[in-house]
């Protein structure tokens, strides 16, 4: 080896190592910026490569300076080529394999093969350290052996690189791809090199430089690398821009389109119908008593329900259909080149009959239903905003009509939404200008005939139309959400009722307030009536609370719950129109109720007729047995007064003794009924 090959050497292998410093540099930068693994394996593959070429370098110089192969610095700077050297091959394929592939390498199985990879090249720097071998024998040991391991690897990354080019345009991967068979090239090169030097005795001239191409081949391999990784971003990018687009556009729970896309799908579906001269159809879908699914199982629960209920939707329609979900549990359907009312029917029927099939969610089965509302264009809307409306509208009137049903619109139902929406907004007003009134009914003893209490009774004192029962506007009053502070009011106000009138009369005195449904799966309800008790310092046992029996039953579970908060803060709970629902004795058995009150479509002919008479009977029994107290109510005449009193029916309510009356009535009422007579 000539001094001049020494010379060129040492500058070859000076460039190389800056070379591969500056781009592992680069690449840190890139990976700081980016965070993207295979950007971490390859700095850490260049700062290994530019180890590699330095302490090959000052092995170069040691040779030329004639220290022993045996020298301790000669052997450090042998070990430490020898072990960086694997450790590039092994953190450069980590790097390809991540790029290729999009998942990163397992952890403890990389660790495992840069451990290898290191003994290994630890030990093939150790062999052949005697100072009478050829250098022959340790250039075949430690260069040519790497060179060997460097192109076979190089190669099988430069394919798995270039087949990834059809995935993924651009001119990154060919260049890296080529970059990295070329260099496997060199590298198989070089170990013909050491074999000619072995067998012949001597280096090709050629040899010196060979570090130039080198140099040449490790840049085209970074050109690559840098070209990937933009070419990377920028596909990440795009998609980024892709899903910010989906997003925006599609229900993030569901994955249906959102409001703002079906608007735009029926947009262009209502222009084509209206060239075409075809009818379209708009279902609007609402989940019967969503909410109380959402109250008492969670919102977990709920979601996972409205996911499921989105599937059978889905299936249920054609592939140019379109579903969405609008908000909250509803949902919108259109149907495109729909041939007539009859088909939309069919559509509506076959929906409500999917979603009755039981859901299973957490391992609990589930029954849900639909209330459907269709429009069709032209007949019932030529523009969207008219077209989703007046669905909107019929599906409101399928909620009226008793729920898991669908109704076809008609221009009728117009104008009974504006009559409801003038309900609401009169309603809010009567609330603000203190035209809600209570109204009291006494409540009897059917032995003694002594008043025992009162169930207050909510009037709305109109200025137009007079006086309103709860029948007017009880519905609209549920539908809005009023009844929430309406129900608050009439508690507090039957409660300090209550208070003046146990202090002039009887501390014993009881009165009775109904709870709306919707109240009843308030979360803070007993909280607000352990309020309301404590503002007016009633008793809690002087106050009873009535819930339907088809309230109870709508979610039993969550009505148990909330009847043992009210029962342990002492309130009495009564069961109101017994009889009229659906609920099972065992449910009756379980709920801690107080009170049982017939409802009056029993009591009406239960003189006349035996079958009432029968149940009358029955339930009053039932009743004893269980230790609850009977109310009946309706009590209108002498002879349904004495059969009850027969069955031992604890107390009455009806115009037989005083029709709702207001307060101040009720007090002239107990004075005349004093002394009880029997």
């Amino acid at each position: 080896m000539t001094p001049a090959f020494d010379v060129a050497a040492g500058l070859t292998y000076i460039a190389q190592t800056v070379g591969s410093a500056v781009m592992a540099l680069v690449l840190l930068g890139f990976h700081r910026q980016y965070r993207k693994s295979y950007l971490l394996h390859w700095t850490l593959g260049w700062a290994a490569l530019s180890v590699y070429h330095l302490f090959t370098g000052l092995t170069a110089l040691a040779v030329g300076l004639h220290v022993p192969a045996t020298a301790p610095t000669r052997v450090a700077t042998a070990v430490i080529s020898g072990v960086a050297g694997y450790l590039q091959i092994g953190w450069m394929l980590f790097g390809v394999y991540e790029l290729v592939r999009r998942r990163p390498v397992r952890i403890v199985e990389s660790r495992r093969i840069l451990i290898a990879l290191a003994v290994f090249g630890f030990l093939v720097s150790l062999l052949f350290l005697s100072s009478d071998v050829q250098s022959s024998s340790r250039y075949l040991s430690r260069v040519a052996v790497r060179a060997l391991a460097a192109g076979i690897s190089f190669s099988i990354a430069g394919i798995a690189v270039w087949r990834a080019r059809a995935r993924r345009p651009g001119i990154g991967l060919p260049v890296l791809a080529g970059a990295l068979a070329l260099y496997a090239l060199e590298q198989i090169h070089y170990v013909g090199l050491g074999v000619v030097w072995y067998v012949g005795g001597r280096l090709l001239d050629y040899t010196m430089y060979l570090g130039y191409i080198d140099f040449l081949l490790q840049s085209m391999m970074a050109i690559g690398m840098i070209a990937c990784l933009l070419e990377d971003e920028r596909e990440a990018a795009e998609l980024a821009a892709v899903e910010i687009e989906h997003l925006a556009y599609h229900d993030a729970l569901t994955g249906l389109p959102n409001r703002p896309l079906f608007i735009d799908r029926l947009i262009v579906a209502v222009a084509q119908a209206n060239r075409a001269h075809q009818k379209l159809a708009v279902f609007f879908l609402d989940l019967d008593r969503f909410k109380d699914i959402n109250d008492s199982l969670g919102h977990t629960v709920g979601d996972t329900l409205l996911k499921a209920v989105a599937e059978r939707v889905r299936r249920c329609v054609r592939e140019g259909d379109t579903v969405a979900r609008f908000g909250g549990d509803e949902f919108t359907l259109m149907i495109p080149k729909i041939e007539n009312i009859e088909d939309a029917a069919k559509i509506a029927q076959k929906i409500i009959e999917t979603l009755k099939i039981p859901f299973v969610v957490t391992d609990r089965e589930m029954f849900v239903t639909t209330s459907i509302g269709v429009s069709l264009f032209p007949a019932d809307g030529a523009d969207p905003e008219t077209l989703v409306r007046n669905a909107d509208t019929a599906m409101y009137r399928a909620k009226e009509q008793g729920r898991d049903n669908y109704q076809l619109y008609a221009p009728a139902m117009n104008a009974r939404a504006v009559e409801r929406l003038a309900l609401e907004n009169t309603l809010r007003k009567a609330i603000s200008h203190k035209e809600l009134v209570l109204f009291y009914q006494p409540q009897v003893n059917a032995k003694t005939g002594a008043i025992v209490g009162v169930e207050a009774l909510l009037r709305w004192q109109h200025p137009e139309l007079g006086l309103l029962s709860p029948a007017h506007f009880i519905s609209a009053a549920e539908t809005s959400g009023l009844i929430i502070p309406i129900g608050e009011w009439v508690l507090r106000t039957a409660c300090r009722q209550l208070k003046a009138w146990q202090r002039k009369f009887d501390e014993s005195f009881t009165v009775a307030v109904n709870l709306s449904a919707r109240q009843f799966q308030q979360p803070d309800l007993v909280e607000m009536i352990r309020s309301a008790l404590h503002e007016t310092g009633i008793e809690a046992s002087s106050l009873e609370v009535e819930i339907t029996e088809s309230n109870a039953m709508q979610n039993a579970e969550n009505t148990m719950y909330t009847l043992r908060e009210l029962k342990g803060i002492g309130v009495r709970i009564s069961m109101d129109d017994f009889g009229t629902g659906y609920s099972s004795l065992n449910y009756l058995k379980r709920f801690p109720i107080d009170t049982l009150k017939l409802d009056q479509t029993f009591v009406k002919d239960v003189a006349t007729d035996a079958t009432d008479a029968a149940i009358v009977s029955a339930v009053i029994e039932m009743a004893h047995s269980l230790n609850l107290n009977v109310v009946a109510e309706g009590v209108e005449r002498q002879e349904q007064l004495e059969f009850l009193r027969r069955q031992h029916c604890d107390i009455i309510q009806g115009y037989l003794f005083s029709p709702p009356i207001p307060a101040e009535q009720i007090d002239t009422f107990i004075t005349e009924r004093r002394p009880a007579t029997a």
